[in-house]
């Protein structure tokens, strides 16, 4: 389920993503929760990154228990795009939400998709990358949405009415017209 890892600074604990770093040494069982923006700041930090000009919102629940940490991340927010239906820049809203499981391990695990492992000494877990590739998942696949409930929709009009009057022009194609006379030899 997760993307592949992007080049990241050596040590996500210092710098730009010291913020990200949750204390979980000695953080009490329980409930604890976080919020972030994450804004081209953040993104920019990341090589090839499709997300530049944004703006999400990030709510994390964090159900620490004995033997394991559960993340419940909650995404929302837009990003920059070119609408795919007319090609005028909208504000493409994000919505995702996601968890995270982190595991103790004494001995050394390899990571799956669904766990992550960390030792029971590890001072703290930064949650940077995982951000990154929970809003990378969030994008949709096509840059269009309702945006006829907006107050000043972006759409361009003129490419719309273009692409409205194109398919009616297909409809008095020559194809159409040779239907129309095999309909006829009945």
């Amino acid at each position: 389920m997760y993307l592949c890892r992007p080049n990241f600074k050596p040590d996500l604990d210092m710098g730009v993503f010291s913020a990200y770093s949750l204390p979980v040494q000695g953080l009490k069982n329980g409930i604890h929760k976080y919020n972030y923006l994450l804004d081209a700041s953040f993104f920019k930090e990341f090589e090839a990154s499709p997300l530049n000009e944004c703006e999400i919102e990030v709510e994390v629940e964090l159900d620490r228990r004995s033997d394991m940490m559960v993340f419940q991340v909650e995404l929302t927010g837009w990003t920059a795009a070119l609408c795919d239906r007319c090609n005028a820049g909208i504000r493409m809203p994000l919505e995702g939400s996601h968890d995270l499981f982190v595991k103790y391990s004494e001995e050394k695990e390899e990571d799956d998709d669904e766990v992550i492992f960390i030792s029971r000494e590890a001072p703290s877990f930064n949650l940077a990358k995982y951000l990154y590739e929970f809003s990378v998942l969030s994008l949709p696949i096509a840059n269009v949405y309702d945006c006829k409930n907006d107050e000043n929709p972006p759409c361009d009009t003129e490419v719309l009415q273009y692409l409205e009057g194109k398919k009616d022009n297909d409809d008095d194609s020559p194809s159409s017209s040779v239907w129309d006379a095999l309909k006829d030899l009945k």
